[in-house]
Order: structure tokens, then C-alpha cells, then sequence
């Protein structure tokens, strides 16, 4: 591995395609289940932090540099603006900036917890982007062509605290048990072959 904090070409090929991967994942997921708009408001983000924690937790691990919360983040912002909105890409850019900067620090990109704390603010941005339709960019939300249903049901679910706090919590403990699996895995399988030291 090459021991400089500048990402290299491969460590960019690296995230590009985790990140890939990942985009993929979560689009075909949310594709899958998009028929509810309760699961799709309170639950998706739970299980998408479940499944693509491993993903994440190893792209961080194998890069071990700093930039990897934030252009992860950022691809997804761009994903955001063009499927949501443009006032959607400062939300998750906002919430790459803050995973980022959980990670400051040496070797922190080695370091389980501050992985899983970047990944928490990773899946809690992507929780609560739904609520911030509601509470932040309602008219902008309104502009996209939302049907009057959803923004009924945005607005119901997303003004009731019980709603919102079990959403972001079960969103934590999945992005905890996503980042867990992960560390399992590097151990049992990556770092005993020497893809990752």
C-alpha cells in the first residue's frame, strides 16, 4: 500500500468502484421496495445502512487515506441533484463534509469506531434527507412535481417525533451491525490473505 496520505489513481479506481457498487445496491434496493412509501420513509435507510455498511467499511479500510467519506458522499450527492434536485446535493455534501471530518487524525482510516462514526453520519444524512424535504426545502420539494400523496404522508410521518426518532435510531444500529459485519469479514478473510494490512 502505497504509505502517502494522497489518494493514488488506484486508490481513486478504488472508491469509484465501491462507490459504484454501492449506488447500484441501494438503487436496485430502493427500486425493489419503492412500491411502499412507509418502508421507503422509515425503513430503507435502516436496511441500506445494514447492507452497504461491508462495502463501506472495507472501501475505507483497503484506501486507509483521508477522501474517502467525502467523495463517496459527494457521488452520492450528485446522484441526489439529479434524481431528487439540485437543492438536495448541499444536504449530502453537507453530511460528507461531517463524516470526513470524523475521520480526521493518523491512521483514523484504520480505526474501526471512527469508521462506523463516518458511517453513521453517512446513513443518518441519507435517514433524514426525506425529513429535510419536509423541514427545509418544501417549496423546492413542491417544484420537482411530488404527488400531493406523498407530501401528505412525508409531512405526517415527518412532523411526529416518535416517527422520526425510531427512523434515525434503527438507522445507527444498522450502520453499527453494516460496519460490524464488515470488520468481521476484513479480519476473517481480507487481512489474513494480505489484501488489507
Amino acid at each position: 500500500m502505497d504509505n502517502t496520505k494522497r489518494l493514488s489513481i488506484k486508490d481513486l479506481a478504488t472508491i469509484g468502484i465501491f462507490s459504484a457498487i454501492m449506488i447500484v445496491v441501494f438503487l436496485a434496493f430502493s427500486m425493489i421496495t419503492g412500491a411502499s412509501l412507509f418502508f421507503n420513509m422509515i425503513l430503507n435507510a435502516v436496511f441500506v445502512a445494514l447492507i452497504l455498511g461491508p462495502f463501506f467499511y472495507y472501501m475505507a479500510m483497503r484506501v486507509g487515506k483521508p477522501g474517502v467519506a467525502l467523495i463517496y458522499n459527494l457521488l452520492h450527492a450528485i446522484m441526489a441533484a439529479l434524481f431528487m434536485g439540485p437543492f438536495m446535493f448541499p444536504w449530502f455534501l453537507g453530511g460528507g463534509i461531517l463524516a470526513e471530518l470524523a475521520l480526521l487524525g493518523k491512521d483514523s482510516y484504520r480505526d474501526p469506531k471512527r469508521i462506523t462514526i463516518a458511517w453513521i453520519i453517512t446513513s443518518l444524512t441519507r435517514a433524514a434527507h426525506g425529513m429535510s424535504e419536509i423541514w427545509f426545502f418544501r417549496d423546492a420539494f413542491l417544484k420537482t412535481g411530488v404527488s400531493e400523496e406523498q407530501i401528505q404522508i412525508q409531512t405526517k410521518y415527518y412532523t411526529d417525533p416518535k416517527w422520526v426518532c425510531i427512523s434515525l435510531a434503527l438507522t445507527v444500529v444498522a450502520a453499527i451491525c453494516g460496519c460490524y459485519l464488515g470488520y468481521k469479514m476484513t479480519e476473517k478473510h481480507f487481512k489474513k490473505t494480505g489484501i488489507i494490512k
